[in-house]
């Protein structure tokens, strides 16, 4: 009985462990090829949102002075690269699955093991924004690079909790020009 009280337990804590997620996942996606040395300058394209949130002007404002920190300046005619910055709304992906077992002891020759989940029917799911930054060049109308942050709670649009939406752009932003194959 204490094996089988110990395999129950292992499996117990290996499925409440399996059930993290990360917030904010950070990816890019660019042509290998590409040589981004020679881009010096970038301007706005477009900016859209289908988040209610600060002002448009602040979320700028921080993309422009990451850029500005990895050795490029913002210019208001024609520059090398041009942005264009999405945020769209969709459902979150689950930060946690509850999952619960139990063991119905035996008395006599009924004995039972029941799981269930924490997902009801018909609840709608919580939403999270996705943030999709677009870098194309001028001269060729060519996408260079595409950076998104995903799963972003809605909350992160707010006054109380700006420092924490400028990180994740700061951390989007960080990866670009991509860092060259060793």
């Amino acid at each position: 009985m204490p094996k089988l009280f110990a395999r129950v337990l292992a499996f117990i804590c290996a499925v409440c462990l399996t059930g993290c997620a990360t917030t904010g996942k950070v990816t890019q996606d660019y042509q290998p090829d590409t040589d981004f040395r020679p881009y010096k300058t970038f301007s706005w394209h477009n900016f859209s949102s289908e988040v209610v949130s600060l002002d448009q002007v602040a979320i700028q404002r921080t993309a422009e002075q990451q850029l500005r920190q990895q050795g490029f300046e913002l210019v208001s005619g024609l520059s090398d690269l041009i942005l264009d910055l999405s945020i769209i709304k969709q459902p979150a992906s689950a930060s946690s699955t509850g999952l619960g077992i139990s063991i119905g002891l035996p008395i006599g020759r009924h004995g039972a093991i029941g799981l269930g989940t924490n997902k009801l029917l018909g609840n709608d799911p919580k939403m999270a924004a996705l943030i999709i930054v677009d870098i194309t060049a001028q001269a060729s109308h060519q996408i260079l690079w595409r950076g998104t942050a995903e799963n972003i709670p809605l909350s992160h649009f707010t006054l109380q909790e700006e420092a924490k939406l400028n990180t994740t752009l700061r951390n989007l932003l960080a990866q670009f020009p991509p860092k060259p194959a060793k």
